[in-house]
């Protein structure tokens, strides 16, 4: 999977891989992520970071609901450095809401995905990214789990 340099309008490669100890004390301490991620760390927590680089774009949690046959995301954040005109790099939500629908058609649970916006994001996930509303949450699966997987990991 690829991020796009703003700046250069290059493809970077980059790596999703859950989040280790180690990790945590930097995500605590840097001032890049606004949420208190320490009530994340007994949940399933991913981060996206360039191939040859150690910081951290964003991070996902997620809660792998079985009986339901979903995977909902609980938090997702990218580093602040990203987020707005002068964003560093583009795709890194898109990459890690793609992630998260393989993993649910790897679960057979046909790449259902569901969130609850914390925020007014509510048009932007289901116009960007293709999710659709089901009273207060989002959920998408499959034809739209497999346009986002083709879109974001396999650079389509």
């Amino acid at each position: 999977m690829k991020v796009i340099s703003n700046k250069l309008g290059e493809l970077f490669e980059a790596v999703i891989e859950l989040v280790e100890d180690r990790d945590w004390p930097a995500i605590h301490n840097d001032n890049s992520f606004s949420f208190n991620w320490n009530f994340e760390k007994e949940q399933i927590v991913y981060k996206i970071r360039l191939n040859l680089e150690e910081e951290i774009l964003g991070l996902i949690s997620i809660e792998d609901i079985p009986r339901e046959f979903r995977i909902h995301v609980r938090l997702i954040e990218l580093n602040s450095k990203d987020v707005g005109k002068s964003k560093r790099y583009d795709n890194i939500a898109g990459c890690l809401l793609a992630f998260v629908c393989q993993l649910a058609f790897q679960k057979d649970y046909e790449g259902y995905v569901s969130l609850q916006p914390k925020t007014d994001l509510i048009g932007h996930y289901i116009a960007k990214y293709g999710f659709h509303q089901l009273g207060k949450n989002l959920f998408i699966e499959l034809n739209d789990s497999e346009k986002l997987i083709h879109k974001y990991l396999k650079n389509g």
